[in-house]
């Protein structure tokens, strides 16, 4: 396969693909999409999933597809559309301060911004984002140039607030930012079910302080600690800036960083 410019040398480098946008809403140019993978019955061999694509959510964010190449208009029912796939020299909807060069952004999942590059990175691969322009969009989202990272799945980032004395919904792989604040009848929970592949990797970050209670994280199967022999039953958080990031192996969680963040 060429994968040569083949144009004038101020051309993009870009891989690209056309695929079918199964949402009525409208792109913004560098918006990311993943793949409809699950897409018809699960017995039946349909090879068009990964020939459809939506916006991201916590279902299909483990299956970055790419980024809107243009902008596209609101159609009901549907659209064909150009991405630029990973691997990609292309604009990407960024919603940071980016210095070229320096960094990753990682594309965000759910939300208004779902589908945007916006302030926070996380793991390498599809995905995520090598800035290749200085340039704020920190206030106003819009283009900004960068390569697409290839690789594994990064998984993309979620933003979920704690809740008081009951449970939060979080993807299970990729990065899940909590958003803290007072919780102050009790715990916010969260039941960490087994990974899906050998090597997935979990990153659990609180940008804000959570105050009153904590943020109690429970895996469905005990993993282990970062010491390499205790038992990982808990893991409980509640101050900015606390981190603990998993991977799934050998059929259990377990933990591969720390930072404030407490192990049981």
């Amino acid at each position: 396969m060429d994968f040569a410019v083949n144009a004038p040398l101020g051309k993009a480098n870009k891989r690209q693909a056309v695929v079918w946008f199964e949402g009525s809403t409208a792109l913004v140019e560098g918006q990311g999409v993943c793949y409809n993978w699950d897409y018809g019955t699960a017995a039946n061999n349909t090879p068009d999933r990964l020939n459809r694509v939506e916006v991201p959510t916590i279902l299909n964010a483990p299956y970055f597809a790419g980024v809107a190449d243009k902008a596209y208009s609101a159609v009901t029912g549907g659209q064909l559309i150009k991405i630029n796939l990973p691997g990609s020299c292309c604009n990407i909807a960024s919603f940071a301060s980016t210095t070229i060069g320096v960094g990753r952004l990682t594309f965000e999942v759910g939300g208004t911004y779902a589908g945007y590059f916006r302030d926070t990175e996380g793991f390498p691969g599809q995905g995520s984002a090598k800035p290749l322009q200085t340039i704020d969009r920190s206030g106003t989202a819009g283009t900004c140039l960068a390569w697409l990272e290839d690789g594994p799945q990064s998984g993309g980032i979620e933003r979920v607030a704690v809740a008081d004395d009951a449970a939060i919904v979080c993807m299970v792989g990729g990065v899940t930012m909590i958003t803290g604040g007072a919780i102050t009848t009790g715990d916010s929970t969260f039941a960490l079910v087994q990974g899906t592949y050998e090597g997935q990797m979990k990153k659990f970050y609180v940008r804000t302080a959570i105050t009153s209670n904590t943020l109690v994280i429970t895996p469905a199967t005990n993993g282990i600690q970062m010491d390499g022999s205790s038992a990982l039953d808990t893991i409980t958080m509640d101050a900015a800036d606390e981190t603990i990031t998993l991977e799934f192996a050998s059929d259990r969680w377990c933990t591969r960083g720390v930072a404030g963040a407490t192990e049981g």
